[in-house]
Order: structure tokens, then C-alpha cells, then sequence
């Protein structure tokens, strides 16, 4: 039967939505078994639910005292104490978090082919993080290096972080995390109360290979954007929080970062300021003792990503 050029301008949209459906049909398909890898390897020291009990007080004549709208947080299989709560705080659990990381991972647009899957819990129980490489699709970056995507997703009992889910780009050379600014959306945060939807996390990860590229794309332009010394200043400054005296231990890493390694290879632009900048929030020393923040430090990457929507972005687009 033949159709009118109207009648074809309707059906070619609903074709290529029906041919987008079958591509990621085929790809959860190819990804299950990747996926079903790390599911056979269960969760590590995050196997432990939590649940939260009343607190009881006893006055000064050893009276007990209901505590009014608070709750004890616990671990159900050995009744260890994590944090005290309010009445509204809504659980994530660390196995749940997990799950639904991985079910994003298989349903993804990305080939998860020898996708690796790291778990760390802190000694007290309060905070998880949990770190996803995909090394079968490389890109590459405006130096010549290569890189893939990362998946993290951490989560807290003890209320130092709040649940968070994204995506990154690890390079295979210096090892940075690459930290993302053109595309706020491939973040989800939220505090443990009812507002948390760990589903529409999900959603909102769930192209990442459109996201990756545009990165890339913003990444090259960088590379040919050259800075000032004073724009090289003015930027790590703001990054640290502190005017420069000679004596600020962040602020001279950064800079020697810049000085010494990137800049000699990669040119004095934004690209190599950038990596300073991801060098420092990835690899430089930090005084904590807890291993987790040792392997990833929130505040130094938050403070980055500040800085890249407030300098990078901004002057970008004026």
C-alpha cells in the first residue's frame, strides 16, 4: 500500500523509536551476563540491613524516659549501633543501593563487558561507596589519552553524606576522575527522607553514553582555550577556599600540578587547569583516617565542581 509524504513524515519518528527499543533490548541483553557476574558476588561488607529502634533515657532517679522524635539506627544481624536519627529519616539500604546500580549498569546504552565492581563499607558500618569501571568502550581525550566510564553510588547511616548517584570518566594514563560540568543531570542527590527516589536515580543515568560524549566534546574545547597566569590563580584560589600566602599546602599542589606536569604536556589551557583541579580532588594527601575518604574525597570534589560551573561554564557560554 503506499503512503502520502505526510503519512511517512509521521511513521519515520515512531521507527526510530521502535529501532531505539530493539538497540537497547540487545544491549541488556549483551550486558545481563556482566551484570549477572558481579550478582553472584553478592555485596561484600555491605551484606547488613539496618533498622531503626525507640531510644530510652533514664532521668536522675533512674526513671526511663522515652526519647522524643528520635530512633537508634542498627544493624539487624548484630545489633551494632550506627547513628542516632530522626523519626522521618528513610533507610537506604546498602544491598538495595547495589542492586539498583547494577540494574542501571545492565539497562545502560554502554557495553558493560568486563564491568568491575568495587564495594567499601567503614569500619563503623556508616558509610558505603561503591565504584563501577566499564573498560569495553574507550575515549578518547584531547592529549591522546584514553578513558572510560565509571559508575559511583555512596550512600551514609551516620548522616555524612547524603545518597548519591553518577556517572564519571576515568583516564587510563594519570588515573583522574574526571569530573563532569556540562551535564549536572548525570548527578542525583538526596537526603535520607521522603523525597529520596532511588528509581528516578536511575532514570536519569540511564543514557550515558549521550552524556560522556558531550563531555568530551566540551573537553576539546578546552584544550583550545589557553589561560592567564592571573586566570590560573584566580581558579585554584576559588577552588581551595583561600587567597594565596605561599603557605597553603591545596593550593600549592594544584598549582605545581599544573606548573610542572600538565601544562608542559598538555598546554597552558583549560584542559590542563582542569586536570590540575581532578588531580587534586583524585590523588593529593588527606589527613583522614578512614579509608573511604582516602579513595574518594566528596568535599574536594564538590569544591571542583563548583568552580567548573561557576568559570569553566560560565565563561564558556559568555
Amino acid at each position: 500500500m503506499l503512503t502520502t509524504t505526510w503519512e511517512r513524515g509521521k511513521l519515520v519518528p515512531e521507527i526510530k523509536k521502535q529501532l531505539w527499543r530493539v538497540d537497547m533490548l540487545l544491549q541488556i541483553n549483551n550486558n545481563r551476563e556482566a551484570v549477572n557476574s558481579l550478582r553472584h558476588n553478592g555485596y561484600g561488607d555491605a551484606d547488613f540491613e539496618v533498622t531503626k529502634k525507640p531510644l530510652w533515657f533514664q532521668d536522675d532517679f533512674a526513671k526511663s524516659h522515652l526519647f522524643p522524635n528520635k530512633k537508634g539506627l542498627v544493624r539487624t544481624d548484630n545489633g551494632q549501633g550506627i547513628a542516632v536519627v530522626s523519626d522521618r529519616y528513610k533507610a537506604l539500604q546498602f544491598p538495595t543501593m547495589i542492586d539498583k546500580s547494577r540494574d542501571m549498569i545492565e539497562r545502560c546504552n554502554l557495553d558493560a563487558t568486563g564491568v568491575t565492581e568495587q564495594i567499601q563499607v567503614s569500619p563503623d558500618s556508616g558509610m558505603c561507596l561503591v565504584n563501577y569501571t566499564l573498560p569495553a568502550k574507550e575515549y578518547k581525550t584531547p592529549d591522546g589519552d584514553t578513558g572510560c566510564v565509571t559508575v559511583m553510588a555512596l550512600s551514609s547511616h551516620d548522616g555524612k553524606w547524603k545518597f548519591e548517584l553518577s556517572i564519571g570518566f576515568r583516564q587510563s594514563a594519570c588515573l583522574n576522575g574526571q569530573i563532569f560540568a556540562k551535564n549536572p543531570a548525570n548527578i542525583y542527590q538526596s537526603r535520607h527522607n521522603a523525597t529520596l527516589d532511588i528509581d528516578r536515580a536511575i532514570n536519569l543515568l540511564g543514557k550515558t553514553a549521550n552524556v560522556i560524549e558531550d563531555e568530551i566534546e566540551l573537553w576539546h574545547d578546552w584544550h583550545g582555550q589557553e589561560v592567564s597566569n592571573a586566570e590560573v590563580l584566580k581558579t585554584i584560589e576559588g577552588t581551595v577556599g583561600e587567597v594565596n600566602d605561599g603557605k597553603n599546602k591545596n593550593f600549592l599542589y594544584i598549582l605545581n600540578k599544573f606548573v610542572h606536569h600538565y601544562a608542559p604536556t598538555m598546554g597552558k589551557n583549560k584542559w590542563a587547569l582542569y586536570n590540575a583541579l581532578t588531580d587534586w580532588s583524585t590523588h593529593a594527601p588527606t589527613r583522614s583516617k578512614n579509608k573511604i575518604t582516602l579513595t574518594f574525597n566528596k568535599d574536594r570534589a564538590e569544591k571542583v565542581q563548583k568552580t567548573l560551573q561557576d568559570n569553566f561554564i560560565v565563561a564558556q557560554a559568555a
